[in-house]
C-alpha cells in the first residue's frame, strides 16, 4: 500500500511541474492590451442620451448626441 501511494505522489509532482514547465512556456498576454479606457459620459441636451464625450457635440456648454439635435438646442439668436 505505502508503494502504491509513493508511486502517486511522485506522479502527482511529475504532473506539477510539466503542467508549471507548459504553463511559463507560453508567451504572457497583458489584460491591459484589451482593455477599453474609462472615458467622460455627458448628456445629450435635448433627449438625455449617455454618450462618450468624445462622440458628442459641444454646443454652447452644453452636448448633443446628434448633428439634428445640436441644430435644436441651439439659442433663437444664432444663426
Amino acid at each position: 500500500m505505502m508503494r502504491l501511494l509513493f508511486w502517486v505522489l511522485i506522479g502527482s509532482l511529475v504532473y506539477l511541474a510539466v503542467r508549471r514547465l507548459l504553463r511559463d512556456s507560453q508567451p504572457r498576454v497583458h489584460q491591459s492590451a484589451g482593455a477599453v479606457r474609462a472615458e467622460d459620459m455627458v448628456r445629450c441636451a435635448v433627449c438625455g442620451l449617455n454618450l462618450p464625450k468624445s462622440e458628442a457635440l459641444p454646443i454652447g456648454g452644453r452636448w448633443a448626441c446628434c448633428a439634428e439635435h445640436a441644430r435644436q438646442s441651439q439659442p433663437a439668436d444664432l444663426p
